[in-house]
């Protein structure tokens, strides 16, 4: 019993350190890194979710793009930091679990260098076909690039994304031959796409919903479980027979691993009580985003199923950086 009491009394002084250590955080400027250039998607969401932070919990949030090798440099930055909580990680997929086995060496290990925080949001994605491209439905696109070994094309925009290994997937799992164009960004890859120079993308459904509905593009399929409300009619790759194509580009913050759990679970709070409101949910629509609560705990799970997904899909279909 003795033994008992002492456990607990240490327990209880234990919590009120951390207590007191929590309160006492943030008190000063908390640099939010983005390992990506400034505009895009990750970039939106660092500054809608450091502006909130900062109104809630009176210090500055600076959101800082740190960019270059895929988002490689800025998230080894962050592996890098002190872990005090003042140097955190907004990133997409690719430099936390996607893209990491198209590298010879990575200069971090995600589960080990680096303690998840939360999760941020997730966006669609959708095969579409360019305005050129005749075949009405993937299973015909299929028999096309088996009849015309080489010929069909499919644009990447962005090497090391999921874009990128869904269509080596996509390849080795239909047993054609395709003609893969890589392109730096969304932006150019669909104006070629428009313009019939390529036939196929698997893209982000924020960068051509606008030309699906104006008629430019047509909707092939979807990678989500369930038919996208943005688009009813078009099948799922699950009903049309391949339920290994289900992906969604996503979005998550990390801190440096040894980052005290009580700042971690502070984080954790605030950032979705942010992504809960209705303020921050109309932003992320207008970017074609969906926001995505989970605790810390729940974040690091994802990521290990993520990790050991795609590092599988870069073994089986031996995509490469160039």
């Amino acid at each position: 019993m003795k033994r008992i009491t002492l456990c607990a009394a240490a327990l209880a002084a234990a919590c009120l350190s951390l207590s007191a250590f929590g309160q006492a955080w943030p008190a000063k400027q908390v640099k939010m890194l983005v390992p990506f250039p400034p505009g895009g998607t990750t970039d939106i969401m660092a500054r809608v979710i450091a502006e909130r932070l900062q109104a809630t919990l009176g210090q500055p949030f600076v959101v800082e793009n740190r960019s270059g090798a895929g988002g490689v440099i800025g998230t080894e930055a962050t592996a890098k930091a002190a872990p005090d909580g003042y140097t955190i990680l907004l990133s997409s997929s690719a430099p936390l679990a996607v893209g990491l086995k198209l590298y010879q060496k990575v200069p971090y290990d995600v589960m080990r260098d680096l303690a998840p925080v939360s999760m941020v949001g997730d966006v669609a994605m959708v095969l579409v076909a360019g305005s050129k491209f005749k075949e009405p439905g993937v299973k015909e696109m299929i028999a096309y690039a088996k009849a015309n070994p080489g010929k069909l094309t499919i644009a990447l925009n962005a090497l090391g994304s999921q874009g990128h290994l869904l269509t080596e997937l996509f390849r080795v799992r239909t047993g054609t031959s395709i003609n893969i164009i890589p392109y730096k960004g969304s932006g150019p890859a669909v104006i070629d796409l428009i313009a019939g120079v390529v036939d196929a993308d698997f893209e982000n459904l924020p960068a051509v919903i606008e030309h699906i509905k104006g008629g430019k593009l047509r909707a092939m399929a979807v990678l989500s479980p369930k038919r996208s409300e943005l688009l009813p009619e078009t099948p799922t790759f699950v009903e049309l027979g391949m339920p290994e194509f289900v992906a969604s580009p996503w979005f998550a913050i990390v801190a440096p691993a040894g980052t005290p759990r009580e700042i971690v679970a502070r984080l954790n709070q605030e950032i979705n009580a942010v992504l809960g409101s209705p303020a921050t949910r109309a932003v992320f629509a207008k970017q074609g985003a969906n926001p995505v609560i989970a605790t810390p705990e729940e974040t690091g799970r994802f990521f290990r199923e993520e990790i050991d997904k795609w590092a599988k899909i870069v073994a089986e279909t031996g995509a490469k950086l160039q």
